[in-house]
């Protein structure tokens, strides 16, 4: 599986393109539920995450932080919804599965669609985009929660600031 590196300009870490995917679609589920998209910025951030969830280019994933984490507002909003996502993974047995993140991404298809940056042609088509993440039939993932738990804990730490990794850095920040 590909990586891709999550940054905040040169600081950042690699992630498989799954977790990364994982990230942009709890992100999104979260910033739904608390009802945020009201919010500009944030309803933007949103819609980026979505198209950036449909991996066309593998190892090329983006959370967009330097275009929507612009300031101390915006970057303790993202955390606060970090935070809630960690919280979650922690406390909730359903929260990281295989069908929880497949309905996710059905809803960050949605997005996409509803914002005209990709068009379906019929329904088939759009469950064959929903079900090409291979997340309904991945049904060892709540096994390896740790694995995404700390996922966030990383975005949460180079959000704050806290990471001074590089693309070159060796890769110890998985070893925890």
């Amino acid at each position: 599986m590909a990586s891709s590196f999550i940054n905040i300009k040169k600081n950042g870490f690699w992630a498989r393109d799954g977790f990364v995917e994982a990230m942009q679609l709890c992100l999104i589920n979260e910033i739904e539920i608390q009802k945020l998209d009201s919010i500009e910025w944030i309803n933007e951030f949103k819609c980026e995450l979505a198209t950036q969830s449909l991996p066309i280019i593998y190892g090329g994933m983006s959370m967009e932080l330097e275009e929507y984490v612009t300031t101390d507002e915006r970057k303790a909003q993202i955390i606060e919804l970090i935070d809630v996502i960690i919280e979650k993974i922690a406390s909730t047995d359903k929260y990281i599965t295989g069908s929880n993140l497949c309905e996710m991404r059905r809803r960050a298809m949605h997005i996409i669609s509803e914002n005209g940056k990709m068009e379906f042609t019929d329904s088939e088509e759009f469950e064959k985009t929903v079900n090409s993440s291979g997340w309904e039939s991945a049904s060892g993932i709540a096994k390896v929660k740790d694995s995404y738990q700390h996922s966030f804990k990383l975005l949460k730490m180079l959000v704050n600031g806290e990471m001074h990794t590089t693309a070159s850095s060796p890769e110890t920040y998985w070893n925890y």
